[in-house]
């Protein structure tokens, strides 16, 4: 945590639906001005965190405190707190019978006359490239327009935070890419504290300053982007920040490690933890070894198949172990590369494993 003034606390915070716990004891802090991003597989409870921090999930038990206010606390007007909270959900919730100006001006307390509304609307829709649309209703809105709607809704209420739940998984790929543009614009303009709400690691490190992450109702760890992403500290945080080859692990020697599902050992160039738990190695992280005699951390390795996106082929490779229950994922730049000089399916290549690129995890 830095040493910036602490705007939400929350300690031991739980919520349940009925019989099922989605959030388990969660205690956290987050400070004026930063710009986190909160992310975790389907159903780890990063909504429902979310939602909670406003109250539109009530906790089962657990504080949060706001700008040094128990909002947990029955006394507190709660919605007076949320005038201070604005929120953009995954489908807008714009509303339906409303012009877009009024739903720009929905969320403003004394938003004064017809004239002075219809000022403002244009105002804030401006900056979204929306000043034309102002009399046209969500329907007849595309689904980036009706979200820029609702970043222009929130934005004229002049909340004191910014808090997004999933704002962009509706979205095509062309219009994620412009939106996160106005975001980031939004940002550096508004100077706001933000949560952002995603399962993309991507989207997080683009819009984002630090990373939460989230599973199974806890927090797993949060940190900066270089922290989680390059010195990931569980399993949880290895695989959501985008690892694709994860391996229960096993010390063997100082600074060697065995990957017990891929029957492969490693020498790590480091003090390997008594407690390891497990290893990863990012698809990207390794390459064919064109030495002529066989070097540490190298493997000869069975191509099983491959496939292409655009830019990338995906290569499978069989690991020595013969039960082993993946296959190891190695992505390769096509780009400028000729077709015949890609990996194939059927190949056997010596693969080396860079040492300092292979991450050790406890828990």
């Amino acid at each position: 945590m830095s040493d910036k003034k602490v705007l939400i606390e929350v300690k031991d915070l739980c919520k349940s639906f009925g019989n099922v716990n989605v959030l388990n004891g969660i205690s956290t802090e987050i400070a004026q001005g930063e710009v986190v991003a909160i992310i975790g597989p389907s159903g780890c409870g990063k909504s429902t965190f979310l939602r909670s921090l406003n109250l539109l999930e009530e906790p089962t038990s657990g504080v949060i405190t706001f700008e040094g206010t128990d909002i947990t606390d029955k006394s507190v007007d709660i919605n007076k707190m949320r005038q201070k909270m604005g929120m953009v959900f995954q489908h807008f919730n714009l509303f339906p019978n409303m012009t877009v100006a009024d739903n720009v001006c929905a969320g403003v307390k004394d938003a004064g006359d017809a004239a002075a509304r219809r000022q403002l609307a244009e105002r804030y829709l401006g900056i979204f490239g929306l000043a034309d649309f102002a009399d046209r209703y969500p329907a007849r809105l595309s689904g980036g327009q009706q979200q820029r709607v609702a970043l222009a809704r929130m934005v004229a209420a002049h909340p004191g935070i910014f808090m997004f739940d999933e704002p962009m998984s509706a979205l095509d790929a062309y219009l994620k890419s412009a939106l996160e543009q106005n975001m980031l614009d939004l940002f550096d303009v508004c100077n706001r504290t933000v949560l952002y709400v995603s399962h993309d690691i991507d989207e997080a490190c683009r819009l984002c300053e630090r990373i939460c992450v989230m599973h199974d109702g806890h927090v797993e760890e949060i940190g900066s982007i270089e922290d989680v992403v390059r010195r990931p500290q569980t399993l949880a945080a290895l695989r959501l920040t985008g690892c694709k080859n994860t391996s229960r692990a096993h010390k063997i020697g100082d600074e060697e490690v065995e990957a017990l599902d891929w029957g492969m050992t490693f020498n790590v160039g480091r003090e390997v933890p008594d407690n390891v738990a497990y290893l990863g190695i990012r698809a990207s992280y390794f390459h064919v070894d064109n030495r002529a005699e066989r070097g540490r951390n190298s493997y000869d390795l069975h191509v099983a198949r491959v496939s292409d996106s655009r830019f990338e082929r995906l290569v499978l490779l069989d690991a020595p172990r013969v039960d082993a229950p993946t296959r190891l994922q190695w992505k390769v730049n096509k780009v400028g590369v000729p077709a015949d000089e890609l990996p194939q399916a059927g190949e056997t290549l010596r693969m080396h494993f860079d040492a300092s690129r292979i991450h050790l995890v406890c828990r």
